[in-house]
């Protein structure tokens, strides 16, 4: 730690294991309660030494002479132990102790529900067990479905590839020419399932490919364009599928090699998207509208294209401006925070939610990140929950 920590504790967490807490260095950990000196000289007797050492302070309502939450109670507590009140924690199951201690400048917990982690995710740098969570992790960042089972597949390694940028951390094999979303048996889906634009896109954009390479693929790609301008989804036109998602994901890829202006109309359908808000209910694949803002953001990181920021630069602003604080699961906070980073745009107060969000064992859940319609299954992937998580946060 980089900074002086006091943990506060009442009565109500005496149960919690401290030990872990205790060997962050320059942690001091106080307990604090409302308590009668017979009652208190019956819990000395009740635990050992090995309880009482836990605590550096104990500070009791009989022996201060007033009780939490008076605000002459915590003065003399941070009085005595010479704490910041802006770099201490104080933990209680009772809102009012923890509101006057807060309105001292402390930071302030009530109850000790999941007491554990939520003293990592205070105590400790998000950021790098975020990052020790990959790499203890690496290659075996896989994607399942909300009920356990694995799914071999490309896209969620090249997503996690994309924004860290260490393939030591995916297992992802490239071939040749054209990405398939699956890297394995395709599941949820036909037995047969074609090689995709989206994942191929994604792929341009990840790998630095040899530019005739490149080039040719994209001159395939345009193959697979309909009457309305627009790409499709797989290279199979008796599967005549558009995703809006994907539309943008292409059209990125177009733009990173200067190609852009090829698909006039798909930019005008990604703009008409953008004013009109008509991502707010997500895509057939991709349900959250968080989706389209972050691949919008990442359109206008790739194109070199001016026309590009002129015409989508203020919209897209203003859209995610109006989406911070809206609730959302760690994916689509990780992906909005993004995006509003590469806009310049302040957002703590979704970087506070998601950084609540970590786990013990300094990773994110698994959140819902695509829909496989066929089954009506939602499938999600730690390793790049986590990996959108950490970047985001660190800004």
């Amino acid at each position: 730690m980089t900074y002086n920590e006091v943990a506060k504790f009442t009565e109500t967490t005496i149960l919690v294991d401290l030990g872990e807490i205790k060997k962050i260095e320059g942690i001091t950990i106080a307990l604090v309660s409302n308590i009668s000196e017979p009652d208190y000289n019956a819990l000395r007797r009740r635990w050992d030494d090995s309880f009482w050492n836990t605590f550096d302070h104990v500070f009791t309502s009989w022996k201060l002479g007033v009780r939490k939450p008076s605000l002459r109670f915590y003065q003399n507590v941070l009085r005595a132990t010479r704490a910041v009140p802006q770099e201490t924690l104080f933990i209680d199951d009772q809102t009012e102790n923890v509101l006057a201690a807060m309105s001292l400048g402390m930071r302030g917990i009530v109850g000790n529900h999941d007491l554990s982690r939520t003293l990592k995710n205070v105590l400790g740098d998000s950021i790098e067990r975020g990052f020790s969570f990959l790499r203890q992790n690496a290659g075996r960042l896989y994607t399942t479905t909300c009920d356990g089972d694995s799914i071999d597949e490309n896209y969620a390694q090249l997503l996690i590839l994309e924004v860290i940028n260490d393939e030591s951390l995916v297992d992802v094999k490239r071939p040749p020419r054209l990405w398939n979303f699956f890297s394995g048996k395709p599941k949820y889906t036909s037995k047969v399932y074609p090689d995709d634009m989206d994942t191929t896109a994604l792929a341009l954009l990840v790998f630095d490919y040899e530019e005739r390479l490149a080039h040719s693929i994209l001159d395939e790609m345009l193959n697979y364009v309909n009457e309305d301008g627009l790409v499709q989804v797989y290279t199979d036109k008796s599967r005549p599928r558009v995703d809006a998602i994907i539309a943008l994901n292409v059209l990125t890829a177009f733009h990173k090699y200067g190609r852009g202006y090829e698909l006039p109309r798909t930019m005008d359908w990604i703009q008409n998207i953008l004013v009109n808000r008509a991502y707010i209910h997500g895509t057939r694949y991709y349900q959250s509208p968080e989706w389209f803002l972050y691949y919008a953001s990442r359109l206008l990181a790739y194109s070199k294209d001016p026309s590009v920021k002129d015409r989508i630069e203020v919209p897209l602003r203003t859209r995610l401006i109006e989406r911070i604080g809206v609730n959302g699961d760690a994916y689509c906070l990780g992906m909005r925070l993004l995006a509003c980073n590469s806009l310049g745009i302040e957002n703590n107060r979704d970087k506070e939610q998601l950084a609540s969000m970590q786990q013990a064992d300094g990773g994110w859940k698994p959140s819902a990140m695509y829909l496989f319609p066929t089954d009506n299954k939602e499938v999600g992937n730690r390793g790049t929950t986590t990996a959108f998580a950490v970047r985001a946060l660190q800004g």
